[in-house]
């Protein structure tokens, strides 16, 4: 389960050091976004398995939403200097944007992040 390893992971990291505020920020919008994305997953596939059992068996990991928030999240992260406070805070002020329409019941998911251009 992603949400599990992420909570395994903070721990860890816990363990090691104290976090700042903006890391404790940071990985808080992860967690809240692996939570959304799983749960828009887990309605997709019980809507697949009402209309069409063997639709359940065409969803892979690879195209779930939880897999393409966790690594677009972790793409633009890769992007951003761990200085660059005020383009953190502004990922951050989106990236909570993205959840709160993710919560949603009109959306489905993955469309929500957009190309390739855009940032979470």
């Amino acid at each position: 389960n992603p949400l599990q390893q992420a909570v395994q992971v903070e721990k860890k990291m816990l363990a090691a050091r104290k976090l700042s505020g903006l890391q404790k920020d940071v990985l808080s919008l992860y967690r809240a976004l692996l939570r959304e994305a799983s749960k828009k997953d887990r309605a997709t596939a019980a809507v697949a398995a009402i209309n069409s059992p063997l639709l359940t068996n065409l969803l892979s990991d690879t195209s779930t939403t939880t897999s393409h928030a966790r690594n677009e999240f972790r793409r633009q992260a890769g992007d951003v200097a761990r200085t660059d406070f005020r383009t953190i805070e502004y990922l951050i002020r989106k990236g909570r944007k993205h959840v709160k329409l993710l919560q949603m019941p009109g959306v489905k998911g993955t469309a929500l992040f957009g190309g390739s251009s855009g940032r979470l």
